[in-house]
């Protein structure tokens, strides 16, 4: 797709049914802040594509997935006391 300004790639990308990842390719850092401030997106890379940190909680949007996996956000599902959840053991 193709784009004359930033709000217009953000609309685009917003106007889908789907919101698993984006990604931005940028020279200013301000310019992927404001962004991926905007995107709808569970995960959002800036200048690479498809890096992960295992520990970071994984999810997505709208037809992508409801909730997280992975990192400490993804056992809070599992759990049965919603103790832990607020720091309690």
């Amino acid at each position: 797709m193709t784009f004359r300004t930033p709000d217009e790639a953000v609309a685009k990308a917003n106007n889908t049914p789907y919101g698993l990842s984006a990604g931005i390719w940028t020279e200013k850092a301000s310019r992927m802040l404001s962004i991926a401030d905007k995107l709808r997106a569970g995960v959002i890379w800036a200048n690479t594509f498809n890096k992960f940190d295992p520990a970071s909680p994984f999810g997505g949007y709208k037809e992508s997935g409801y909730g997280r996996e992975g990192g400490r956000h993804g056992l809070f599902p599992y759990l049965e006391s919603s103790d832990w959840t607020k720091g309690g053991r």
